[in-house]
């Protein structure tokens, strides 16, 4: 567990919150914390919104936020897809005859696959023992024979590693599919492959030239390598408390853990800070 960083200076020009959401914003038993929705409105009061990024699919998303979701924009898969209050901002896709490939080599390792659709996914079904996991994620599944004979809209494909083992693998994964492809670790047991250059980082350029808010004018939250580039583009990045240790060279800022409610915590003094220049 790293130690919080005191508040920085400039905090009131900070106009976009993005957070993950599994370790960062989600307490462990994978629930919103309470006061979210307060904390939406006190940053829409100062002039200043909130956007959740995360590896999650958007589906599964929508159902996480329940009536929030149209209330902030969305990046799931990684940056692979973005909804700004319900409705589309961006998408990119993964051809057909690429995701067929991996899940090629995902069958021939041993490991379990997933296409990534818009509106569900498909799992490699020799991962079925691992079910009611999967759903906490995935929560429109199909278990199929073979990923291979799919023909589906797709933006990400994502490896399952049980055995908490995905960091040790990713490189092997690299190597073997090709570096015209971008690599994330979603935490211990997952690797998402999107297409190259799709990232949590390049979505916040994306929204920061459709919106015209500065990447220096965001803050941003997260505790996985696939929250790297994230952190890293904006003007405040703050890695949790509670982050896997190789995310300490990825953030100059410690929120309190996720545990501690520490995305609500900093809200506050973002909020705190808006105001005292009014």
């Amino acid at each position: 567990m790293f130690e919080s960083s005191p508040q920085p200076e400039g905090l009131e020009n900070v106009r976009l919150v993005l957070t993950d959401m599994d370790g960062s914003l989600l307490l462990e038993d994978s629930t919103i914390p309470d006061g979210l929705e307060e904390r939406i409105d006190a940053l829409e009061s100062v002039g200043a919104e909130l956007a959740v990024a995360s590896g999650r699919p958007m589906y599964t998303l929508r159902d996480n936020l329940g009536p929030l979701f149209d209330k902030m924009m969305v990046i799931a898969d990684n940056g692979g897809l973005v909804f700004d209050r319900g409705k589309l901002l961006f998408q990119t896709n993964l051809k057909v005859e690429d995701y067929r490939r991996m899940a090629c080599v995902t069958r021939e390792r041993g490991d379990f696959g997933f296409v990534c659709g818009i509106e569900g996914c498909y799992v490699d079904r020799r991962a079925l023992a691992w079910e009611d996991f999967i759903r906490n994620f995935y929560s429109k599944c199909t278990f199929v024979d073979d990923l291979t004979t799919l023909d589906v809209e797709a933006d990400k494909y994502t490896v399952l590693f049980p055995n908490n083992d995905a960091m040790d693998k990713i490189d092997s994964y690299r190597a073997e599919i090709g570096d015209e492809f971008s690599y994330a670790c979603g935490g211990i047991m997952w690797v998402d492959i999107v297409p190259d250059g799709v990232s949590k980082g390049t979505a916040i350029n994306k929204i920061s030239e459709l919106t015209g808010i500065g990447t220096d004018e965001m803050a941003a939250f997260g505790d996985a390598p696939n929250d790297a580039t994230m952190l890293e583009n904006v003007g405040f990045g703050y890695m949790m408390a509670n982050a896997v240790p190789e995310m300490r060279r990825h953030a100059d800022l410690v929120a309190p853990s996720n545990e501690e409610r520490g995305v609500l915590q900093v809200i506050d003094q973002i909020v705190a800070a808006h105001k005292a220049v009014r």
